[in-house]
């Protein structure tokens, strides 16, 4: 199923980016109104993560192997008193309270296996990320699924919005929060590009960047309504326990 949108998502978002989807309209979403369709395109979402407690870690723990709990420790603990990453990825750090910094474990993808979660803030900027690792038996190792602005708004269709940490050319006087929008692709185990959007010069005009575009085009409000309509419509918003980065709460993944 998750492949299915990967490949409806990617096709018809770069053909037509103002295409919009048809989608079954939960009572929720029926109840919603105008004004909060415009708060999904002008301001800040809400992000996934809720406050989180030993017990969620636990929990999450508790359908890994042991080679998946002790290698989801490995990665914290690199992080915690080293500051290094999985895979090579180098991220400064800008001295802060590395409790400052956020894990959880939960299937955030839908594939039945639990992923580990961070959102790594105690950085500059560019190098503030929200990152997934999956722990794959048959290699005994962590495979990196995504990489991402922090704020991070997860979907129960796959798809993600990503909220820019910052943007130099927001226009005065909008509210309008840059985002790039990622799917799951079930096959490739990995969040997939579909599209960037910001603005650069008025308020009233939006800047996009679909994958496998080489420019950014301009389009009005009402075609990144609709794109977003397709992209997200009612998918219901996953909520994320997480906690801090400390040695107490990495000794929970046991």
């Amino acid at each position: 199923m998750r492949k299915y949108w990967l490949a409806v998502l990617l096709g018809v978002t770069v053909l037509a980016a103002g295409c919009k989807g048809s989608t079954n309209t939960t009572d929720t979403a029926k109840e919603a109104s105008a004004e909060d369709t415009e708060t999904t395109v002008n301001q800040e979402t809400e992000t996934s993560e809720i406050k989180g407690t030993t017990d969620d870690i636990a929990a999450g723990a508790s359908t890994l192997s042991d080679a998946g709990k002790s290698a989801y420790r490995s990665v914290l603990d690199d992080i915690y008193y080293n500051q290094q990453f999985p895979n090579g990825l180098e991220l400064d750090y800008d001295g802060s309270d590395l409790s400052e910094n956020k894990f959880g474990v939960y299937d955030v993808d839908g594939d039945g296996r639990n992923e580990l979660l961070i959102a790594y803030t105690t950085a500059s900027a560019d190098s503030q990320m929200f990152l997934i690792y999956d722990f794959v038996e048959a290699l005994e190792a962590v495979h990196e699924e995504f990489t991402g602005f922090p704020a991070a708004t997860f979907y129960d269709n796959g798809v993600v919005r990503a909220d820019w940490n910052h943007d130099p050319s927001t226009v005065e006087g909008s509210d309008f929060q840059p985002f790039t929008l990622f799917v799951y692709d079930e096959g490739e185990n990995t969040y997939e590009l579909l599209g960037s959007v910001f603005q650069q010069d008025e308020p009233d005009v939006y800047y996009q960047n679909l994958a496998g575009d080489e420019d950014e085009k301009e389009i009005d409000e009402a075609v990144l309504k609709d794109w977003l309509d397709f992209c997200i419509g009612d998918a219901g918003q996953l909520e994320i326990p997480m906690v801090d980065l400390t040695e107490e709460n990495i000794k929970a993944l046991k």
